[in-house]
């Protein structure tokens, strides 16, 4: 018996976040690159059968490498009418010299200039999504000054 070929997966629109972001703190150099950490100050989660507001306290730490990719690892609360999701994202962002500066600034930039893309884990309890706690998400993402705006996808 022969292997047979995997099926091919698909992505299937699950939701938007729209994380609202507060000034950021300049950490500086460390040995993976330039840190910052922007605090998560809130925000609204919105898909099929998903609907609820990003709640304050959360964390985006950013770090900036010597080729001028940044990284990014966030962690926020999601309050729904049904209870609580955590969210952790993690994902890359970068693009020519002069579109990264002008997204670090806080300029509206064309997402199609720049590549923004990652991952999203999501832990709950909410019976009804508990599904999404063994799903694989991936992230379209755009910045400006004042949120960043991801599109997760279920891959399929």
């Amino acid at each position: 018996m022969g292997v047979t070929a995997p099926i091919l997966p698909t992505l299937e629109p699950l939701l938007t976040l729209v994380i609202e972001t507060g000034d950021g703190y300049d950490i500086g150099d460390s040995p993976a690159g330039a840190d910052v950490v922007v605090p998560v100050t809130g925000g609204t989660v919105d898909g099929p059968g998903i609907s609820g507001r990003i709640l304050p306290g959360g964390v985006d730490v950013r770090t900036t490498r010597a080729d001028g990719s940044t990284t990014y690892t966030a962690d926020m609360v999601v309050d729904t009418a049904d209870g609580l999701l955590r969210l952790h994202c993690t994902g890359f962002r970068f693009g020519s010299t002069e579109v990264t500066a002008a997204v670090a600034e806080g300029q509206t930039v064309d997402p199609a200039l720049y590549y923004f893309r990652g991952t999203l884990e999501v832990t709950t309890a909410v019976r009804e999504l508990t599904y999404l706690n063994r799903a694989l998400l991936v992230t379209s993402g755009a910045q400006d000054a004042e949120s960043v705006v991801l599109a997760a996808f279920l891959v399929t």
